[in-house]
């Protein structure tokens, strides 16, 4: 959650995805009832906005998005004018579950851009954007990284090779 929205009933919002088989998710999206009471562990990290002026790459995998959604949340409701470049990778379209309030989250932020990358979208999503690996079309648009911030989140695996590749190829 964005920092400022803590309010009278602070709450947290969870992206959930549905892993079949997995033993807590099949629960929650298939037997989970209202009210029902669960315990749970917060991230112990520090993924939080810094204070800076550079141009930011906002770069999120999956469910990896909620992190990211609230960074931007905390810059519209800051006013901020940061350069930002939001890559949001999924499998396919429909993953892509709040596409809608990023692009709408364009029209909000005037220096925040969004580029949606699929890795496998399927034939019924029509899809003419950008595909492959998320982290690549970023190093494709941004060869040098030097004076940017990079706050990345999603697939361990994403992530570690944004970090690998970031370092080595985009300085």
């Amino acid at each position: 959650n964005a920092p400022h929205n803590q309010g009278e009933k602070p709450q947290i919002e969870l992206h959930l995805r549905h892993m079949p088989g997995g033993k807590f998710t099949d629960h929650v999206f298939g037997a989970m009832k209202e009210k029902e009471i669960l315990r749970v562990e917060g991230p112990f990290g520090s993924f939080f906005l810094r204070d800076s002026e550079k141009p930011m790459i906002l770069l999120a995998s999956g469910t990896g998005f909620a992190p990211i959604k609230a960074i931007i949340e905390h810059m519209i409701w800051k006013g901020s004018e940061r350069k930002a470049h939001l890559y949001w990778g999924c499998r396919s379209k429909a993953d892509l579950y709040l596409n809608e309030w990023a692009e709408e989250a364009t029209t909000k932020l005037a220096h925040l851009r969004y580029v949606p990358v699929l890795s496998e979208p399927r034939p019924e999503d029509d899809w003419n954007g950008r595909t492959g690996l998320v982290h690549q079309a970023v190093m494709h648009d941004f060869p040098n990284l030097m004076e940017h911030q990079v706050y990345a989140c999603g697939a361990p695996i994403m992530v570690e090779s944004a970090e690998r590749d970031f370092v080595v190829r985009c300085g």
